[in-house]
């Protein structure tokens, strides 16, 4: 409120934008939002803690950042949860794997070697769900802290991997990663903002929550950056 304050009355800087997120925001949605924000906010310096779901909520609680961005379904009683973009998750493998080209067993997939993320993403939560319920088990090869280092080890052909559409469309679109095509049902799910509630956003955090919102309305995308 005092930085507030201090705008208000001709500060040289506006209060900052402290903000928290998961990987897959944090990496491939946030960046062209925070930049379309920045250029009507020039005096406000912008920090970004990017970090797995559990620990974007402990920011939250703490009071160490203003928002937070989570992909998984936790919460607690003392957060405000908005619910934002959709998100689906997709299997990936390399174009050269044998599966790339032709439609895929849920037996088949079973047997498979299977790159993940680490325990505590919201990505690993929704993963482990939905191969579960539909595979019964899978072959656990490796656990990654990075979904870059992920889609990478995948493009070597070492294994598959399942990840957000947010996070595997450009390497889609170029060719180095493949969508299996798969007896899989689809997995939707919806990115959310959450909030402390009793959490003071100041005028900056404010807008950056009213500019996230009209980005969802008009349906943004991470290589369309919404115009101000």
């Amino acid at each position: 409120r005092v930085a507030d304050l201090e705008t208000l009355f001709g500060a040289a800087h506006a209060a900052p934008l402290r903000l928290a997120s998961s990987f897959t925001i944090g990496e491939y949605l946030l960046p062209p939002l925070i930049s379309g924000w920045k250029q009507a906010h020039p005096a406000s310096q912008v920090r970004l803690d990017i970090a797995n779901t559990g620990a974007v909520l402990d920011a939250v609680l703490d009071f160490r950042v203003d928002l937070g961005f989570i992909e998984g379904a936790r919460t607690h009683p003392d957060l405000v949860v908005h619910h934002w973009q959709n998100d689906e998750l997709v299997v990936v493998a390399a174009p050269g794997h044998p599966w790339a080209r032709r439609r895929v067993s849920t037996a088949q997939l079973a047997e498979a070697t299977w790159i993940v993320r680490e325990p505590g993403s919201g990505t690993r939560e929704a993963s482990d769900r939905w191969l579960l319920e539909n595979l019964g088990s899978y072959a656990l090869g490796f656990e990654l802290g990075s979904t870059e280092a992920l889609k990478r080890l995948v493009a070597t052909g070492a294994a598959v991997g399942c990840l957000s559409r947010h996070a595997v469309a450009a390497d889609l679109a170029r060719g180095t990663l493949v969508e299996l095509r798969s007896s899989l049902p689809p997995l939707k799910r919806r990115l959310a903002i959450v909030v402390h509630k009793d959490k003071h956003l100041g005028r900056g955090a404010d807008d950056f929550l009213r500019h996230c919102a009209e980005a969802e309305r008009a349906g943004f995308s991470p290589a369309d950056p919404p115009a101000r």
